[in-house]
């Protein structure tokens, strides 16, 4: 192992003052917009990169996956066929599915090409026109691919956009009761996903939740309280830095 990842505390703090020198050196008045905005960029990279660094330095089994991340850190879905989650949530979600697993899935791309990979039965919903019609190009027939846009009233909002998601977090109620082996949620208004998700999984079925480290998303923790959890922090493509994914298993009496 290189000497300096045997110092995971060196490398954060240095990303800490790299962003601060940054700052004070060129994120100021007289700085060209364009400048600015390319400093906060490069910044925000560095960061990242260091706190992947660190996360290897800690964690060395993570090592023999760098080359594969480097690669894929910034690889589209898409083209990747594979979900963007940690590495170790992939080949568990792999390993506790049954044969041709019943999946529905909030936010569709890698992950639902990885699905078809291993012969799952899929229904997706997307709520972006553009992302629709690129997914469903790449789709293998009998997929089914649903297009719920944003409304411009309704209960169900989202942090990362405008809108309202009421019929795109109620695609799913037409799912029978305990029907699916999986359910995937990493698109719009989450939470109000979890709650109309919860009775479509089969008891010992799977929910993954991505991004539950979020602070805005704490909350399903308490939701799926009776549920086990399984947390899987790490490297993932499509993101320089470690993420967080949870995937819970109803309960077989539940």
């Amino acid at each position: 192992m290189p000497a300096i990842l045997s110092r995971p505390a060196v490398i954060r703090d240095t990303a800490l003052r790299v962003s601060t020198v940054m700052n004070e050196s060129v994120m100021n008045e007289v700085a060209p917009g364009y400048l600015r905005q390319r400093a906060a960029f490069t910044k925000g990279h560095v960061y990242e990169n260091c706190l992947a660094l660190a996360w290897i330095a800690t964690h060395p089994r993570e090592l023999a996956r760098h080359p594969e991340w480097l690669r894929q850190r910034t690889a589209a879905t898409i083209a990747l066929r594979a979900p963007w989650w940690p590495y170790d949530a992939v080949a568990w979600v792999a390993a506790n599915l049954p044969p041709e697993p019943r999946v529905f899935e909030y936010g569709s791309g890698g992950s639902t090409l990885w699905l078809e990979d291993l012969g799952a039965d899929i229904t997706s919903v997307e709520d972006d026109a553009q992302w629709h019609k690129q997914s469903a190009a790449a789709l293998r027939p009998g997929t089914r691919l649903l297009f719920q846009p944003p409304q411009r009233s309704g209960v169900a909002s989202d942090f990362f956009g405008p809108g309202f998601f009421d019929a795109y977090v109620a695609a799913i109620d037409g799912e029978q009761d305990g029907s699916l082996d999986l359910v995937i949620i990493d698109g719009r208004a989450r939470i109000e996903c979890v709650h109309h998700a919860m009775t479509k999984v089969k008891p010992d079925g799977l929910l993954l939740f991505d991004d539950t480290d979020f602070a805005q998303f704490r909350a399903v923790v308490a939701i799926l309280q009776a549920w086990e959890r399984h947390v899987f922090v790490g490297l993932k493509p499509g993101q320089r830095a470690p993420a967080q994914t949870s995937v819970w298993r109803r309960p077989a009496n539940g």
